[in-house]
């Protein structure tokens, strides 16, 4: 009889055991899942203030969006002290060349290389051509699975490109 009584109490010391360490592990789970949140808070603000972050493709432009001369183009390293006063800053390419990978019409992956035409925030879709200018696409945000700078091959997140497309278009005026 002491030994079903010792079975029993082993038995239940399991499964107490076993019933802290998953707490333990949801309370970690749950500590780092609000961290991260925070993180990606903190970093959509900053976009929404200004902030062009380095995984985006960037432009050297004046307050106006243009490039002045239009000879500067697409700053793809970090400019030196000197380079960065004056008129020109650091702005978001809103007509990128990217690799991006959609779900179609009959929700199949395709891969493409997409000359951004134009990006529609209202209607949330991304309007361009991969070949040829002929060969326009109008593709949802919500369909793109993943993209990729064409040049450096860097990811970037689109959410975080179309949030800072928005801040600059309210920069200059443009809605």
């Amino acid at each position: 009889m002491g030994s079903d009584l010792e079975k029993w109490q082993f038995v239940a010391a399991v499964i107490v055991g076993g019933l802290v360490v998953l707490g333990l592990v949801g309370f970690v789970w749950n500590r780092v899942a609000a961290r991260r949140r925070s993180q990606y808070l903190i970093a959509a603000a900053r976009v929404r203030s200004g902030y062009v972050p380095g995984g985006l493709p960037t432009v050297r432009g004046g307050p106006t969006g243009s490039t002045g001369m239009g000879e500067l183009g697409p700053a793809s390293a970090p400019q030196p002290l000197a380079a960065n006063e004056g008129e020109f800053e650091e702005m978001v390419d809103e007509q990128p060349l990217i690799r991006i990978r959609y779900l179609d019409a009959l929700s199949r992956k395709v891969s493409a290389e997409l000359q951004v035409e134009h990006l529609d925030i209202h209607k949330r879709l991304v309007v361009g051509y991969c070949d040829h200018p002929g060969d326009t696409r109008r593709i949802p945000l919500r369909n793109i699975v993943g993209a990729r700078i064409a040049e450096t091959g860097q990811r970037f997140d689109v959410d975080t490109w179309v949030d800072a497309v928005r801040v600059a278009r309210r920069r200059r005026g443009q809605g």
